[in-house]
């Protein structure tokens, strides 16, 4: 077994949340609160005022969206428990994912905190394209929170997913979720899902592990993990079949982790989508519990 020794705490001094003024802004939001006070991070919450396609630009001045948009930020800020805690406000028009990209480059951002809608992020402002943009751009780790989710603070960690694909090595990402884990004498639960071909829902359970698969997967993953000595509390290793987010969020509620840490595919151009990247949004849309993505 490999690895190299953890840092000794996790870095999160800066944090970075934006919201819409939604309800799912909320559960985001009392996240970062709890976070930024167990951490004494500086919090940065932030809205993006994007562009208006016709016919409703014709509508809606840019300065009056600028104005709206400070005023749902005032109520926003009153509506949640700030005291005690280093914050500041930024509400900035354009395109999402390049003023947030900006905002991590300008504040030195260690963590992105985000809302979802369950199967959908931040409402209309991050469908599609631009959730992929943030997931696998971002500079530091993203956690993401649902409605749906009951979110525990970092500190409360006694069980972390971690999901593994054999065919990569995700260092920085092992590295971190190790550091975390051990910070809060967590355990860790490293899953590899072997790919099944889609069966039907009424049989679910019917899915059998090739034992040569399994002992590959095995011996693969006993190569990336680090060895016993760096963990605080032995690690469990699972092999499971099936679909791969769906077997992600399955044995996350089943061993009941209180967050799952995915490393995902850094994206090779910063502008651009690829394809696919379904594995990564299912686990967030669906997952009961906060996702930490940790872009390699």
């Amino acid at each position: 077994m490999t690895g190299a020794q953890p840092l000794r705490r996790t870095a999160i001094s800066r944090v970075l949340l934006p919201v819409d003024f939604s309800p799912g802004s909320h559960p985001a939001a009392a996240l970062a609160r709890t976070i930024a006070a167990q951490y004494g991070a500086r919090l940065w919450i932030a809205h993006v005022v994007e562009p208006v396609a016709p016919p409703a630009a014709a509508f809606i001045h840019s300065a009056s969206a600028m104005e709206y948009a400070a005023h749902h930020m005032s109520r926003f800020v009153k509506s949640e428990s700030w005291e005690d805690l280093d914050f500041e406000t930024v509400i900035r028009p354009g395109e999402f994912w390049p003023v947030l990209s900006q905002l991590v480059e300008e504040h030195e951002i260690d963590l992105v905190i985000a809302g979802t809608h369950g199967r959908n992020w931040l409402g209309k402002m991050v469908l599609g394209s631009a959730a992929e943009l943030m997931v696998r751009n971002a500079k530091c780790p993203v956690l993401t929170v649902s409605p749906r989710t009951h979110p525990s603070p970092l500190a409360g960690l006694l069980r972390i997913l971690v999901p593994l694909d054999t065919q990569s090595h995700p260092a920085s990402a092992l590295a971190y979720a190790l550091t975390l884990a051990n910070e809060n004498n967590a355990q860790i639960l490293f899953l590899h899902v072997l790919h099944q071909s889609a069966m039907p829902l009424d049989y679910p359970d019917e899915e059998t592990i090739d034992d040569e698969r399994y002992s590959a997967a095995m011996a693969r993953l006993r190569e990336m993990i680090p060895s016993a000595e760096h963990f605080r509390r032995e690690p469990e290793i699972i092999i499971d079949s099936g679909v791969p987010a769906d077997t992600i969020v399955k044995i996350a509620m089943k061993t009941g982790a209180d967050l799952i840490a995915m490393p995902v595919r850094r994206s090779a151009s910063a502008g651009k989508v690829h394809a696919p990247w379904h594995t990564a949004y299912r686990v967030i849309a669906h997952a009961t519990c906060p996702v930490l993505t940790l872009a390699e």
